[in-house]
């Protein structure tokens, strides 16, 4: 009888060991399922007059590693007024998980704070909480009057958070609070807790950030609430949640130097529960535990836990969440960053030579990618305090504002200030319950791998409905550079067609293939996402004192400008861009000013062509090529196409003036493309890409569309020689110099030169940057300019 007991025993054992493990791994088949994007844009201050120029480096991660990501081609990104209204759009052309750019901040902006956000198309299938959002600061000096010079009186609101998600009567809770104004910033204050309206059982203060906690015992059948005494001695009160008869309560402490414990205490007196900790979506920890008299605790070393954000998730016996709770580590291993000017002080237009050093956390030299910025504080302009470490660890795997990410990571020693963050800010990235139940993912946006795509809608031409039917169509840009995709929409009529380094603005034109097709249209669908975080921008306060500021920057602004308009206006198509056709490299070219030219199509054809027919059947021309994998001519006539856009009317090709051709190349094989098969393709491309008096087919769709943004070059003088430096050209630069794609090698050596200009004052070096592996650093210097 005993043996049986203790086999079973042993049975009912080996059960709730495996329990974790299949949580774990249903938590590790979900992220994989899941692959997720992040986004930290470094722009080169944060300050801006309507006119300037904002520069900014992308880097585009895994979530969960923080390793750069080579998944989106593109990025987008947007300036948004205080009521989500798009002020500015850009598109982005990232590589290997990286991009730069810049934007003109025109005169027509107001003064104000604008929210920067940026994001990929992938992106957009988990929520517009995942997208990067930063606060950016622009003030029009010839618009002045329009800044707001006093706030409105602020709304203030407290918010409670019991720790493990829920109160029960009887056991005692830590609880946090977070107290903010209406824009969702942290305030001051203190207040009480009250039972029942006339009891105090509980005092409070706001620790940091508008943020702190208190512990309450919720006495059964007993009402609380919480008032709060803010600046100019307003009082805040709200009710806390009432607390549960039945439940558990979690308690997360530090056990040690490194270590944690988790304490659970529920009304149920035993059972077995069970454990799992995960950082990012990769789980660390996963135990089981019973509950004996009601309690259970667990030890969790430090070393076992992520660095980062954590989630702690309590189950019960049914696999059932009873309690979460998130924790941060703080980063061990992360890049340090050093940059040393070679002086603390210089004169105007005087050579700066910047060294920068890359180490790991135990010092060794690492290789990064870094971007570096050289810019002038002052009243209105300071140093960054948040950058891409305290972004990636914190902001971005939390819900709501965050106010000074960057104390966190600066002051390891303020532990309640930190621990009070994770008590009051939700997780936003892994349900459980999502987890739990298995679902395959679906996607509605695709990942923009190879290049941007353009999706569209297939509807009645009369009516601007949804035809729900398969057709073909075409995309194609007009031009010397032959871009051109077809598409066999699905069964509700969409089409996505992809095109690869499609740069600056063009127009582009939508055909459908067949002529029965004709009485439909291709409606093309913005990509930018309509969708916006409910994070509130404060509203710019300009000082009266910052006038006289305001009109000195305002001067500088517009005679550097007047006198460096052209320099910054410099434009340059990316290094990594292919320039090759969609068909690669043709069977036959033919540079037709290499022969002696003709005054017709059809003659040109006869003579030159090899491997063509040129016939007439019905009254109208066909041009079926040899198809040379089988020796004999294909039946039907090859995708014809002129300068990018398919001729679908051969007869109007044969009367073009071949005078205005430049080139013919031919593939003269099945070509299968974008779910479609053509028989060979002939392309035509004229002297510029004007389509040489062409005139499209009136069903075609013909409209502007913006593709990515070319990259400008930074306007970096040099003063080496005396006639530069004597120069009386003034030179009024504020921002010194911009580096986005600084490098340090394995030495873990880099560094830049430039030259200050004629406006002395502080001036400060920020560089961000991130390694292969995923470690994310900063660092900063400062100097003088006399």
């Amino acid at each position: 009888m005993k043996r049986i007991v203790v086999f079973f025993v042993l049975l009912s054992l080996r059960g709730s060991c495996q329990v974790p493990a299949e949580l774990g791994k249903a938590m590790d088949q979900y992220r994989a399922q899941r692959l997720q994007e992040k986004i930290y844009v470094h722009t080169d201050k944060e300050f801006y007059l309507a006119g300037e120029i904002c520069w900014f480096k992308l880097y585009v991660v895994e979530a969960t590693s923080h390793r750069p990501l080579d998944l989106s081609k593109i990025a987008y990104l947007e300036w948004l007024d205080g009521n989500n209204k798009p002020v500015l759009q850009e598109k982005i052309g990232l590589d290997k998980g990286h991009g730069d750019g810049s934007v003109y901040l025109p005169l027509t902006m107001r003064s104000g704070n604008y929210k920067l956000r940026a994001y990929t198309a992938w992106m957009k299938n988990y929520g517009e909480d995942w997208y990067f959002e930063k606060a950016i600061s622009v003030a029009n000096v010839r618009r002045s009057a329009e800044a707001s010079i006093v706030a409105a009186a602020p709304k203030y609101g407290v918010s409670f958070f019991p720790e493990g998600g829920n109160l029960v009567e009887d056991i005692e809770s830590r609880i946090g609070f977070s107290l903010t104004d209406g824009y969702g910033k942290g305030v001051f204050g203190d207040g009480v807790i009250i039972e029942d309206d006339r009891d105090t059982v509980a005092r409070c203060t706001v620790h940091r950030m508008g943020i702190g906690s208190f512990v309450l015992r919720p006495r059964p059948g007993h009402h609380y609430a919480g008032a709060f005494r803010v600046a100019g001695g307003q009082t805040i009160s709200a009710d806390l949640p009432t607390a549960y008869k039945a439940g558990a309560v979690m308690r997360v402490s530090p056990e040690g130097a490194d270590n944690l414990r988790v304490d659970l205490q529920s009304t149920t007196a035993r059972s077995d529960v069970y454990l799992v900790a995960h950082t990012r979506g990769r789980v660390t920890v996963a135990e089981a535990g019973v509950l004996r008299d009601g309690k259970a605790s667990f030890e969790i070393s430090g070393g076992r836990l992520g660095e980062g954000i954590s989630q702690i998730t309590v189950f019960d016996a049914q696999r059932r969440p009873l309690c979460e709770r998130l924790v941060f580590r703080l980063p061990s291993d992360t890049l340090k960053l050093v940059v040393k000017p070679d002086g603390t002080t210089y004169g105007t237009r005087k050579k700066i030579d910047l060294a920068v050093a890359a180490a790991d956390g135990v010092g060794k030299p690492v290789v990064s990618d870094c971007s570096l910025s050289v810019f002038r504080v002052d009243g209105l302009q300071s140093a960054p305090v948040n950058h891409i470490g305290s972004y990636l660890l914190l902001s971005s795997d939390l819900k709501g504002r965050i106010d000074s990410p960057g104390y966190y990571l600066e002051h390891p020693e303020d532990a309640a200030a930190l621990d009070n963050l994770m008590l009051t800010h939700g997780w936003r990235r892994y349900r459980w319950e999502q987890v739990l139940r298995g679902d395959k993912p679906s996607f509605e946006f695709a990942p923009e791998y190879n290049g941007v795509i353009i999706s569209g809608r297939v509807v009645d031409g009369h009516t601007g409905a949804r035809v729900n039917k398969e057709v073909v169509a075409y995309l194609s840009v007009p031009g010397t550079r032959t871009q051109f995709c077809p598409w066999y929409s699905d069964s509700l009529g969409t089409v996505r067609f992809e095109l690869k380094d499609f740069y600056d603005a063009h127009e582009v034109v939508l055909q459908l293939q067949n002529e029965e097709d004709s009485l439909y249209r291709v409606d093309v669908v913005s990509p930018w996402s309509d969708r916006y975080s409910d994070r509130r921008l404060t509203p710019l306060e300009l000082a009266s004192g910052d006038s006289s500021l305001l009109v000195d920057k305002g001067i500088a602004m517009q005679v550097l400008n007047r006198y460096g308009g052209v320099r910054l206006k410099r434009f340059r198509l990316p290094s990594f861009i292919d320039s090759s056709t969609f068909y690669g490299v043709p069977d036959f070219s033919y540079l037709l000013d290499d022969y002696t030219r003709f005054t017709t199509m059809e003659e040109v054809m006869r003579e030159y062509v090899r491997l063509m027919m040129v016939k007439k059947r019905s009254g109208h021309f066909h041009l079926p090529l040899l198809d040379l994998q089988h020796t004999e001519f294909f039946d039907e006539d090859p995708l014809i196409l002129l300068d990018g856009v398919p001729v679908k009317n051969i007869d109007s090709l044969m009367v073009l003036d071949p005078l205005k051709i430049r080139k013919l190349e031919t593939v003269q094989r099945r070509f299968f493309l974008g779910g479609t098969d053509f028989k060979g393709i002939m392309n035509w491309i004229t002297y510029k890409g004007d389509l040489g008096g062409y005139i499209l087919d009136p069903h075609s769709t013909v409209l502007d569309y913006e593709g990515l943004e070319l990259q400008r070059e930074f306007y970096s003088p040099s003063y080496a020689s005396e006639g530069e430096a004597g120069s009386h050209l003034a030179d009024f630069r504020n921002v010194l110099y911009w580096a986005p794609q600084l490098v340090t090698d394995e030495q873990g050596r880099g560094g830049v030169s430039c030259y200050s200009s004629d406006i002395p004052g502080r001036y400060v070096v920020v560089v961000e940057g991130l390694t292969a592996d995923g470690k994310m650093g900063s660092g900063v210097a400062e100097f003088e300019v006399k």
